[in-house]
């Protein structure tokens, strides 16, 4: 009896050591880690900083630039740029930081004036022949998978722009026809967005495409000085900016791409400004006449958000490519 007191009353001074260490935060308790706050990046651009220019100078493996024209980024973060005037193709390696050159294929005149990435292959939209043409990422030809006279017969085209979305579909700016083809993934024609004029639904030189996330289709309606959106099928949906509205941005929209989050980055040849608007295609900021001297643009005319958060601008004016970095908040 006397041996099981003294287990009964080690017990009950355990229990009631246990309750005093709930109640004062002892060592029976363990608070649990107080939550970190994120550091993800936010997906809302608030400025462009500076970079580097790839500038016009001799002893760089492009020289001379004399019709700098469209851009993209490949997946690894590769540059790919056009001159539209010396019918060249250069790509930046990410991987060694040099430029090397593009095959020439054998079509005359040839003018690529927009190049866009196909998974492991880079098209290149020539406006000489209204064709497009297709590389490896390396730069070798590999074949023609366009011409616009089969894909449009009896439309005489000049093409300005183009894109591709995840499908294979691909949309075309046409200023000869003052309208943009959307071709299916197996490049037939699908329908015809737009047509001459100032009114919705209508076209002045229109130039820049791209394919939004979601599927739908933003063009740059450079002569209306606005962007026209369409629905993945093709139906016209809004215009965002434009003479008639007092708070547009824009004078002279060219360029347009888009980043994973669904912004978009324009460039506008006319004002030497690039715009920057929002998911919900608010206008966030424009920026260009701020810029250092090194980073200013003066007749931006393509553009390409890398994979990484860059931002490369061709300038027609300066003939050179100017990089810059997308701060997110």
């Amino acid at each position: 009896m006397h041996q099981s007191g003294k287990i009964i009353a080690l017990c009950f001074l355990i229990l009631i050591g246990g309750c005093a260490g709930s109640d004062t935060g002892g060592a029976a308790y363990t608070q649990p880690p107080t939550p970190q706050a994120s550091t993800r990046p936010g997906s809302t651009p608030v400025a462009l900083e500076f970079v580097m220019a790839y500038e016009n100078v001799a002893s760089e493996m492009y020289f001379p630039l004399e019709g700098v024209s469209g851009c993209v980024y490949t997946s690894d973060g590769s540059l790919i740029i056009t001159d539209e005037k010396r019918g060249k193709v250069y790509g930046l390696d990410s991987s060694t930081d040099r430029w090397y050159e593009f095959d020439t294929p054998l079509t005359r005149p040839y003018r690529p004036v927009a190049v866009a990435v196909d998974g492991f292959k880079v098209m290149v939209l020539d406006s000489g022949g209204n064709t497009v043409q297709r590389f490896d990422l390396s730069g070798a030809h590999q074949d023609q998978v366009l011409d616009m006279r089969r894909a449009d017969p009896g439309i005489i085209s000049q093409v300005a722009a183009f894109a591709m979305d995840r499908d294979g579909r691909m949309v075309i700016s046409d200023q000869s026809q003052q309208q943009v083809i959307l071709l299916d993934s197996f490049l037939n024609l699908s329908s015809r967005l737009g047509d001459p004029g100032i009114q919705d639904d209508q076209f002045t030189n229109p130039e820049g495409v791209v394919f939004l996330p979601d599927g739908r289709i933003m063009v740059a309606d450079t002569g209306n000085s606005r962007l026209c959106l369409y629905g993945r099928m093709g139906f016209f949906e809004s215009t965002i900016g434009g003479r008639f509205d007092p708070d547009n941005p824009f004078l002279a929209p060219s360029g347009v791409d888009v980043d994973q989050h669904g912004n978009l980055f324009v460039t506008d040849l006319a004002a030497g400004q690039i715009h920057v608007l929002g998911t919900n295609f608010r206008h966030l900021f424009s920026t260009g006449h701020d810029l250092a001297l090194a980073g200013l643009p003066e007749a931006p005319l393509g553009i390409a958000v890398s994979p990484d958060g860059l931002l490369a601008v061709t300038d027609r004016s300066r003939q050179a490519i100017l990089i810059y970095r997308i701060i997110y908040e």
